[in-house]
């Protein structure tokens, strides 16, 4: 290769690594610079100690106290987390589109004579920042703003403006109760049909009132659900000395919860007014409105609570199967991840379907049951026409017996209660096979 030939290959070589770094390179720095430059403000998220709303004549305050957000005028009152939230990653991070010179006379056509809304910040280093918002622009996309006092009209993005211009109950945390999900291991109810309590034993309810029975752990489970998650609607009194006016003297209905803890929050359900019930919990002053679905959700009885299963089990558990129905008698057994075949001998050790025979067991549900069997249940079951026996991995056994046909119904039983249940007859179907139609 020529010197010259070489000495032009080595430009264009550090010619395309200049323009990498500077256009490429350089020019993502540039633009993140220029972003930079053009946001509102530039302080960060954690800077900042302290917000003030001043909106339709009424002053909202919040200050941040460890990592939550508490409205401080013109109520005390935890606040709306998702909307603080909201706003003051809008505040860090929108950008001006455009700075507009605007004379006195003018700012009466930008709505920024008499603003509507005003936001005060104030960092952790005592200085203060402040955004003033009038009109939205004829798209409906951006909105005047002055900032920080100065002379010019600075056009920032209308979302801004809608996570500021909020009324007082739309900042306050609609919470009804202090506790989460994973929290409640007690739960009591009184209804129209009763008092009720349950408690939580590991991933199970039970029942312990009216008496000790295996309670319904996914009906239980989604009532706590929706208690824990449940907003007001309403507030109609931040403090009310009588509580006659609303029902809530002689509640309809209240739940308590309890945690692990010890902790305990009751809400009391009274009055239905529209749509809605009026409610208080134990620990907080306010008198609020919720939705009537919390009431339907509570409003449950003994049958509703109790387990409507044939059997309470985990499948993980249960190591051997053995079906007897008026066909034959199957045996299967667990071995590794898969399931075998024992009996009959001509499917003898062939990987099986267990669940098709687990699945009948845990999705049915008793449409009756008789803690005092009738005589009709008792006949039907003197003979069975399938038994499900269960074997667990600690020798355990689990016994459910089917009777025939009761009209559109089947009886069951099993082994760990006196209760009898009442199922359509379609459950007895699922179990009555043969051996070969669960072979894989």
């Amino acid at each position: 290769m020529k010197k010259s030939t070489l000495i032009l290959l080595l430009v264009a070589v550090g010619l395309g690594v200049f323009v990498y770094f500077y256009e490429y390179k350089g020019g993502e720095k540039r633009q993140q610079a220029e972003a930079e430059r053009k946001k509102i403000f530039q302080f960060k998220d954690e800077d900042i100690s302290r917000l003030s709303i001043n909106r339709a004549g009424e002053t909202l305050t919040f200050e941040r106290r460890d990592n939550d957000w508490v409205m401080t005028q013109p109520i005390s009152a935890k606040a709306d987390y998702s909307n603080v939230s909201s706003l003051i990653t809008n505040l860090t991070t929108s950008q001006i589109d455009r700075k507009l010179a605007a004379s006195a006379d003018k700012l009466a056509g930008y709505g920024l004579e008499q603003p509507a809304v005003t936001l005060t910040i104030t960092l952790k280093s005592g200085e203060q920042r402040q955004i003033k918002f009038g009109n939205k622009d004829f798209a409906g996309t951006s909105v005047y703003a002055l900032i920080d006092g100065g002379q010019e009209v600075a056009m920032v993005p209308a979302y801004l403006l809608d996570s500021v211009d909020k009324s007082a109950f739309e900042w306050r945390d609609k919470s009804l109760l202090d506790v989460t999900f994973e929290q409640v291991t007690a739960l009591e109810l009184t209804t129209p049909a009763g008092h009720f309590q349950l408690s939580k034993q590991g991933d199970q309810w039970q029942l312990q009132q009216p008496r000790s029975l295996p309670a319904d752990s996914a009906e239980v489970s989604s009532i706590v659900s929706q208690l824990t998650s449940a907003r007001m609607t309403e507030v109609v009194a931040e403090q009310a000395d009588d509580l006659k006016p609303y029902g809530l003297d002689k509640p309809l209905i209240s739940a308590k919860l309890r945690t692990q803890k010890g902790d305990e929050q009751i809400l009391m359900l009274g009055k239905k007014e529209g749509e809605h019930y009026f409610g208080k919990i134990n620990t907080k002053s306010p008198v609020f409105k919720l939705a009537s679905d919390v009431y339907t959700t509570l409003d449950v009885t003994l049958f509703k609570l109790r387990n409507k299963k044939p059997a309470i089990f985990s499948q993980d558990e249960i190591t051997r199967i053995q079906l007897k129905n008026e066909h034959q008698t199957i045996v299967c057994e667990k071995s590794g991840d898969k399931w075998l075949m024992k009996q009959p001998t001509e499917q003898k050790d062939k990987e099986v379907r267990a669940y098709e025979i687990f699945t009948p067991l845990t999705i049915n549900d008793a449409k009756e049951i008789f803690d005092v069997p009738p005589k009709e249940a008792t006949a039907a079951l003197t003979n069975p026409l399938v038994e499900v026996h269960l074997t667990k991995r600690d020798g355990q056994t689990i016994t459910i017996s089917l009777s025939k046909k009761v009209g559109e119904f089947v009886y069951i039983k099993n082994n760990s209660s006196p209760a009898v249940m009442k199922f359509e007859a379609s459950l007895l179907d699922q179990l009555n096979v043969k051996a070969d139609t669960l072979v894989l």
